[in-house]
């Protein structure tokens, strides 16, 4: 009879960094997310350690990539509790109530907080994914709506992501909705620029002088028109705007650089 084996003489192998790793790929993003998180901040404290010598543009910046990883965790925690609670599935009355809740604790607040933080990521960082960011600010933007119907950021940040993914005509919709709320002279601005992007040049003059009518100094108008006669290939009237802008106020570099190539094509 085969003598039976003690436990103590089995062997385990084991993962040599224990790290657990999920079927979900949601939920392993979540991890690493948690993972990454962990291991700065082990680092920093190391750095600490060592006389101090991480700046205060260090710790800023380091405080920034923190709150980012942060947020991405959380939103991801949120659209994997959406993925398997629809609200569809909901009661009306349960929904009404829940919307009640949300609204009074100013959850739509927070929902446009999460929306901006990422626009401004994809400002400044490439390698976040264009495409998936943007879709993301709109679903955030559409729970503030729901939360608050009269949320002016939630639908100006909603008309900028749409807006970056090329559907202009809903995005100039979500800008107009920002109008019915308020009027406000970046909203009108926002609008000639996505006219002026989706070529209806016209449209983008139109308004760019309508705000021109109230502020015939306004540099962020006399630049917009400047931009779109320069796509128009209109360059000698560029040239005129370009000039009007930097007469104000000095023009950025990517203005200067158009400026010299209008007079170089004139």
């Amino acid at each position: 009879m085969k003598k039976s084996k003690d436990w103590d003489d089995i062997e385990v192998n084991r993962r040599s960094d224990d790290k657990i790793y999920f079927e979900s790929n949601l939920i392993q993003q979540i991890s690493d997310g948690i993972d990454f998180l962990r291991d700065e901040s082990k680092e920093v404290l190391k750095e600490i350690d060592l006389e101090n010598k991480i700046d205060e543009m260090e710790l800023e910046e380091f405080a920034e990539d923190t709150i980012n990883q942060i947020d991405d965790i959380f939103d991801d925690i949120s659209r994997f509790k959406s993925s398997i609670i629809s609200s569809d599935d909901l009661p009306e009355n349960v929904k009404r109530s829940y919307r009640e809740t949300q609204s009074y604790l100013n959850r739509d607040a927070d929902y446009v907080r999460r929306a901006r933080r990422k626009l401004d990521k994809l400002q400044s960082d490439s390698m976040v994914d264009h495409y998936k960011t943007n879709v993301r600010v709109i679903e955030l933007a559409d729970k503030a709506i729901d939360v608050n119907s009269e949320n002016f950021d939630a639908y100006y940040l909603k008309g900028q992501a749409l807006a970056n993914l090329e559907e202009y005509d809903g995005a100039i919709e979500e800008f107009i909705n920002c109008l019915v709320i308020r009027d406000d002279v970046e909203v009108w601005l926002a609008i000639a620029d996505t006219n002026r992007l989706n070529e209806e040049y016209n449209d983008a003059i139109n308004v760019y002088d309508s705000i021109l009518d109230k502020n015939d100094s306004c540099p962020q108008a006399l630049i917009g028109k400047a931009y779109t006669y320069y796509d128009w290939q209109k360059f000698a009237k560029a040239d005129e705007f370009f000039k009007q802008a930097d007469s104000i106020e000095p023009l950025d570099d990517e203005s200067k650089k158009m400026w010299d190539d209008c007079l170089a094509n004139d």
